[in-house]
C-alpha cells in the first residue's frame, strides 16, 4: 500500500518513466522467453561495437537507472540483468543516449558458469555494473550514432 501512495505522489514525468520501465520490462521478458536470441539480437545494437566512454553526467541516466531498478525489483515476472539492461537501453535510446550492452560469463565459488548483462552509457553503468568486473565479456552491442 505504501508503494502506491509513493507512486501517486510522484511528479507526472516520474510516473511516466516508471510505467515505461514496467511495460518495456514485460515486453523484453516475453521476447527472451518466446524468441530465439538470434532473432532478438539485431534489435539490440551493432554486434562488437562499443560507444564512446566520454564523461556523461546527465540526470536522465540516473532517473532511468533508478526507474528500471525500482520496477524490476517488483515485477511479478522475472526481471533479471538482461531484462533490466534491455529495458534501460531502450529508454535511453528513446531519449537520444547511445549506450553499450555487455554480456559476460564467470565461474562462481562452486565452479558453476554464471552469465550477466550490464549497460554502460558514457563512462558510467546504468544497470548491472556492480560486480561486472568479475565477468569476462563475451558479447558487446553498441549504438552507432547517426552520421
Amino acid at each position: 500500500m505504501r508503494i502506491w501512495w509513493k507512486f501517486i505522489r510522484m511528479p507526472l514525468q516520474k510516473k511516466q518513466m516508471i510505467l515505461e520501465a514496467l511495460v518495456l520490462s514485460g515486453y523484453y521478458r516475453i521476447q527472451i522467453l518466446l524468441r530465439p536470441f538470434a532473432k532478438l539480437s539485431p534489435s539490440i545494437g551493432t554486434l562488437g561495437y562499443e560507444t564512446e566512454k566520454e564523461d556523461r553526467q546527465d540526470i536522465v541516466l540516473y532517473e532511468v537507472s533508478h526507474a528500471v531498478a525500482a520496477v524490476c525489483s517488483r515485477t511479478p515476472w522475472e526481471s533479471k540483468c538482461l531484462v533490466q539492461a534491455l529495458t534501460a537501453k531502450k529508454m535511453l535510446n528513446r531519449r537520444g543516449f547511445p549506450c553499450t550492452l555487455y554480456m559476460g560469463v564467470a565461474l562462481d565459488e562452486k565452479g558453476e558458469m554464471k552469465a550477466h548483462a550490464w549497460l554502460r552509457c558514457g563512462n558510467g553503468y546504468v544497470t548491472g555494473g556492480r560486480g561486472a568486473q568479475k565477468f569476462t565479456v563475451t558479447t558487446v552491442y553498441g549504438d552507432r550514432e547517426e552520421e
